[in-house]
C-alpha cells in the first residue's frame, strides 16, 4: 500500500566500495583469530599473541576449521591509522571500516570500544569510527565477535578497508509518540509523534523533515515539515496531529540538500476493527477428501490436549513480538535473512487457536498485526523484508510464502478483504517475477537448497488460486513443479519416483524443505486429480516411516534425512528441528485428509503427544529449536524459524482431535472436550469426559433436538487392548479393525462408553542404539528427568525389559509443573535395585533437567 525507501544505519550494504581510493587502508595482511569466547577479546590491550592467523584476503572458515561450541568466531588485528587521514575525509568528515558480508551476526569494537552490531540480513557493513576514539599516528585494534551457523564462518569479499564514510552511513533514525501507543488505537487522540535522526558525526549539517500521516486505506490526513540543524547527537523533531483514524501510519522524509541527501523512516500506531465473515474457496478440489476436519470454531479440547493448546496461545503466543516482527517490513531490511517468514506463520497459527479460544485480546492482537503488516507492502506487491538489490535474494521468496499463508488463513476466517488483496498482489507479482519468458527470473536459482526453498511456494499459491479462482496462479504452480525438474533443479518427483522415495537421495536430503515442497505438491493434487502429485509424497511417507522417523514422531538430524535407521538422539545430534516436525505433521494431515487412511491419524498422533509438544515449554512458552531425546531441551525465546513453526504446528492440532471420516462423525483422539458438527443438516454436538491419556475410559454424550440416523466412527488406537464400548449400559460387538463403526439412530443424551487399556510397549533401540530400549504408554513415549530423580545418575540406569510394571505416582512432581503423569517404575541403579521415576517426554525437561528417553538393558 505504502511505497518507501529506507535510511540510516539500516542501508550500510550499499557501502561497500571493492574499488577504494588511494587513502584507504586495506587490512590484507594476517588477522588473529580464536574460537573461544571472552568479552575480554573486546579490549584494545589484550593479548592475542597465542591466537592463530589467517590472511585479510581469505577470512572465510569453513566448516572443517570450525570447532566453537558456542558458534562463535573472534577475530582482531592492531594497524596503524595516519593522520594524513585527517585532511582526506571527505564532505562527512569521517572514517568507516568497510566490510563484505559476515556470517552471520557480529558485535563490532574499535578499540575496545562497542561500535555497533549487525544481524545477519544484512550482506555488507560499515561502521562508522568515531574520531576521539581514533590513535592517530599509533596502533589502533579492531575485534569482531562473530556467530555462526550452517557450517561457515567469516567475512566474505576480504579484505576489510578503512575510509571516508559516505553520507547513507552518518545518520540513523528511530521515531516514538507521546500520547499514542503503536498497540492502542489512535483515534480523535491528540498526540506528539517524535523523529529521532542522530547524526553519527561531529559535522553538523541543515535539512528539512517532512511528517505525512495516512490512514488504512492510504489517504493523507495532514502533511507537515520543520527545519532542522542536525548537530552531533540526537535531533529529536516533534509533530503534533490529531488522528483522525483507528490507524495511522507517519512516513517522515529527511532531506540535506548540502549533501545531496533524502530518505525515509516509518512508523504505524493503532488498528481498526473488524468484524469476522467467514470467506470460502472458490473453486473446490476436484478430489472428493475422505477425511474432513471439523470446524475448529464449534470445539472445546480440554484435558491434556487442551492444557498444551492453551499454553499455546498465552505462553507463547500472546507473548509475540509485534514490533520486531514487523520492524522489518516498516523499515527494510528486517535483522536476519528469514525474518519475514515470521508473520506468516504467527498469523495462521493465531487464527486456529483464537477461533478454539474466543479471547477477544487475542484477536485485537491478530486484527493489529495483520493491517501494520498489511500497511507495509509496497505498491508494486513486494512485502518482504529485503533491501531493493538483494530482492528474491536467498530466503525472499520463502518468506512471501509464509505471507501468503498467514494472509488467506487471516482472509478464511475473517473476510478482512485487504488480506485477500494483499495476497493477491503479492502472488501477481510472484508470477511477473518469475518464469520462462524474456526478463523474467528463475525460480530455482532465487532461493537455497537447490531451489526448494523458492518452489515450496507452491503450496500457497494453489490456495490462492481457490481462494480467488485466477487461473493464473494455477499456471503458475505448474510452472513451479516444471523448474523442480530443471537440471539444476532439485528433481523431487522424478528422483523420489526412481529411488523408490529415498528421501536422504533426493535434492540434498533438506528435510524442511522438501517436505515443504510435497505438501505443496499435494495440495496441488487435491485441486487437479492428477496421480503425479500424490505419488512422491506417498513415497516419501513411506520410507520416511520405515527407516527415518524417530519414536517421537519427528525426523531428521542437522535438519538433514540420514541413511536407514540412522536416529542419534543426543543433544550434539540436532534432532528434530521444529520446522520439520511441523511440516511432518502437515504431510501426514494433506495425506489423512486425501485417503481418510488412519495410518496417518497415528503419526499425527505420535507427533502430538510427543515432540511437538515437547519442543514446547508449557511453563515459558519458550520453543527448542532441535528437541533431543537424550540431553537438554534447549529451550529459549528469541525469534527463529523453529520458534514460530512449533506453535503453528500445535495449533493446528484442533483439525484432527476429532472430524468426518467418508462423511461420518469420527473420533479419533479422545480428548475431553466438546465437537459439534452437522449430520443431514441438524446440529449435534457430542460431550466427550475422560481423563485420558492418564486412563481409557472415554464417555461420549450426544446433545441433538432429534433423534438422527447415522454412521459414527471410533478409532482403535495401535497402541490399545480390551477395546470395549456400551451403548446407555449395553455391549456392543467390537470388531477386530483400526476403526469400529455403529451405523444406527441416535438420540438425546444417548451415551457411548469406552474403555482401552495402555499396555507398556517397549520400543528397541535399533541400530543407532542397540541393546538399549524406550518406554511408550498409550500414545506417549516416557523419559526419565533428571530433576525429578535428584540422587540417580542417567548413565547408572538399567532396566529389565521383561519386568517392566508402572505405578502412578504424581506427588513427586514439582511445584508449577504442567501436567500430572508420573510414573515409578523398577531398575538397576549402580547395580542395585530402585525406583525410578519417568514421566511424558512431551513434559520432561521443562525445569531445565538432563533427561533420556533410551535406555540401557539390564546387564548390557
Amino acid at each position: 500500500m505504502f511505497k518507501y525507501t529506507i535510511i540510516g544505519t539500516f542501508i550500510l550494504f550499499f557501502l561497500y566500495n571493492p574499488n577504494g581510493q588511494a587513502q584507504d587502508i586495506y587490512l590484507d595482511t594476517n588477522w588473529k583469530y580464536s574460537f573461544q569466547d571472552s568479552v575480554a577479546f573486546a579490549s584494545a590491550d589484550f593479548d592475542d599473541a597465542a591466537w592463530l592467523e589467517k590472511s585479510g584476503n581469505a577470512l572465510i572458515f569453513t566448516s572443517k576449521e570450525l570447532t566453537s561450541p558456542t558458534y562463535t568466531c573472534w577475530l582482531r588485528k592492531t594497524f596503524t591509522i595516519s593522520s594524513a587521514l585527517k585532511k582526506k575525509l571527505g564532505k562527512t568528515g569521517a572514517l568507516s571500516l568497510f566490510l563484505g558480508r559476515i556470517y552471520q551476526s557480529d558485535v563490532f569494537y574499535f578499540n575496545g570500544v562497542l561500535v555497533g552490531k549487525t544481524g545477519s540480513s544484512d550482506p555488507k557493513r560499515a561502521y562508522l569510527l568515531d574520531e576521539k576514539n581514533i590513535r592517530w599516528d599509533k596502533p589502533n585494534t579492531v575485534a569482531f565477535q562473530m556467530k555462526y551457523w550452517g557450517g561457515k564462518c567469516g567475512i566474505e569479499a576480504a579484505p576489510p578497508y578503512i575510509g571516508p564514510a559516505v553520507v547513507a552511513n552518518i545518520f540513523s533514525f528511530s521515531s516514538s509518540a507521546e500520547g499514542a501507543e503503536r498497540k492502542k488505537q489512535v483515534k480523535n487522540k491528540k498526540a506528539v509523534y517524535i523523529c529521532t535522526v542522530v547524526n553519527n558525526t561531529s559535522k553538523a549539517a541543515k535539512g528539512a523533515l517532512n511528517a505525512t500521516f495516512y490512514d488504512f486505506s492510504n489517504n493523507i490526513l495532514k502533511t507537515t515539515k520543520q527545519e532542522v540543524v542536525l548537530s552531533a547527537g540526537q535531533n529529536a523533531v516533534r509533530f503534533p496531529f490529531t488522528s483522525l483514524s483507528n490507524f495511522l501510519k507517519v512516513t517522515y522524509t529527511l532531506s540535506v540538500p548540502e549533501l545531496n541527501y533524502s530518505a525515509i523512516w516509518n512508523d504505524e500506531f493503532g488498528y481498526n476493527d473488524v468484524t469476522y465473515k467467514a470467506a470460502k474457496p472458490l473453486i473446490a478440489n476436484k478430489i472428493k477428501e475422505q477425511f474432513l476436519p471439523p470446524d475448529i470454531a464449534q470445539q472445546s479440547i480440554k484435558g491434556w490436549l487442551g492444557a498444551r493448546l492453551e499454553a499455546n496461545e498465552e505462553q507463547r503466543l500472546h507473548h509475540v513480538d509485534e514490533e520486531a516482527l514487523l520492524a522489518g517490513f516498516i523499515n527494510k531490511p528486517g535483522v536476519h535473512p528469514w525474518i519475514g517468514e515470521h508473520v506468516g506463520k504467527f498469523l495462521e497459527a493465531a487464527t486456529n487457536a483464537y477461533e478454539l479460544s474466543k479471547n477477544k485480546a487475542f484477536k485485537t492482537q491478530i486484527d493489529r498485526t495483520a493491517q501494520q503488516w498489511i500497511a507495509a507492502q509496497l505498491e508494486d506487491g513486494y512485502l518482504g523484508t529485503y533491501s531493493l538489490e538483494n530482492h528474491w535474494t536467498s530466503w525472499d521468496v520463502w518468506s512471501h510464502k509464509y505471507d501468503i499463508i498467514g494472509l488467506l488463513r487471516y482472509y478464511e476466517m475473517s473476510g478482512f478483504q485487504p488480506a485477500l488483496s494483499t495476497a493477491r498482489k503479492t502472488g501477481d507479482l510472484l508470477c511477473k517475477t518469475f518464469g520462462k519468458n524474456a526478463g523474467q527470473k528463475d525460480i530455482i536459482k532465487s532461493g537455497t537448497h537447490v531451489g526448494m526453498a523458492a518452489t515450496s511456494i507452491l503450496e500457497p499459491m494453489v490456495d490462492l488460486y481457490r481462494f480467488t479462482g485466477d487461473k493464473k496462479y494455477l499456471d503458475f504452480c505448474l510452472y513451479l513443479v516444471e523448474s523442480m525438474e530443471q537440471p539444476h533443479g532439485p528433481k523431487i518427483i522424478s528422483t523420489l519416483n526412481a529411488n523408490g522415495g529415498r528421501v536422504d537421495k533426493t535434492a540434498n536430503s533438506k528435510a524442511y524443505e522438501m517436505m515443504s515442497n510435497l505438501v505443496g505438491l499435494l495440495k496441488l493434487y487435491k485441486v487437479t486429480a492428477d496421480e503425479k502429485y500424490l505419488k512422491p509424497g506417498q513415497l516419501a511417507w513411506q520410507d520416511i516411516i520405515t527407516n527415518r522417523l524417530y519414536i517421537t514422531g519427528t525426523t531428521s538430524s542437522f535438519e538433514h534425512f540420514k541413511d536407514n535407521d540412522v536416529l542419534p538422539a543426543g543433544q550434539k545430534d540436532n534432532v528434530g528441528e521444529g520446522c520439520v516436525t511441523t511440516t511432518w505433521l502437515q504431510l501426514n494431515y494433506h495425506l489423512l485428509s486425501i485417503t481418510g487412511d488412519i495410518k496417518f491419524l497415528n503419526e499425527l498422533e505420535r507427533s502430538s503427544y510427543n515432540q511437538l509438544t515437547a519442543a514446547e515449554n508449557p511453563q515459558s512458552g519458550c520453543v527448542s529449536y532441535f528437541t533431543p531425546l537424550s540431553g537438554i531441551k534447549p529451550f529459549s525465546c528469541n525469534i527463529t524459524c523453529c520458534m514460530s513453526s512449533v506453535p503453528r504446528g500445535i495449533a493446528m492440532i484442533p483439525l484432527f482431535t476429532n472430524g468426518k471420516i467418508n462423511n461420518n462423525p469420527s473420533f479419533l483422539l479422545y480428548q475431553a472436550g466438546t465437537y459439534t458438527t452437522t449430520v443431514n443438516n441438524n446440529k449435534i454436538s457430542f460431550v466427550t469426559t475422560t481423563d485420558f491419556p492418564k486412563n481409557g475410559d472415554i464417555s461420549i454424550k450426544i446433545n441433538t433436538d432429534k433423534p438422527f440416523s447415522s454412521a459414527l466412527n471410533f478409532r482403535k488406537p495401535y497402541w490399545a487392548t480390551d477395546f470395549t464400548m456400551t451403548i446407555n449400559g449395553e455391549k456392543q460387538t467390537i470388531k477386530d479393525t483400526e476403526t469400529l463403526i455403529l451405523n444406527r439412530t441416535w438420540k438425546k443424551e444417548d451415551v457411548i462408553a469406552l474403555h482401552f487399556s495402555m499396555p507398556i510397549r517397549i520400543l528397541d533401540g535399533g541400530k543407532t542404539y542397540p541393546n538399549y530400549v524406550a518406554l511408550q504408554r498409550g500414545p506417549q513415549v516416557l523419559s526419565f528427568d533428571k530433576n525429578i530423580n535428584n540422587d540417580i545418575n542417567i548413565e547408572d540406569i538399567s532396566l529389565n525389559s521383561k519386568e517392566i510394571q508402572l505405578e502412578t505416582t504424581p506427588s513427586v512432581l514439582p511445584e508449577k509443573w504442567v501436567g500430572s503423569q508420573a510414573y515409578q517404575v523398577k531398575a538397576m541403579v549402580n547395580k542395585e535395585n530402585k525406583n525410578i521415576i519417568l514421566v511424558p517426554f512431551a513434559d520432561a525437561s521443562q525445569t531445565g533437567g538432563m533427561i533420556t528417553t533410551w535406555i540401557k538393558k539390564e546387564g548390557k
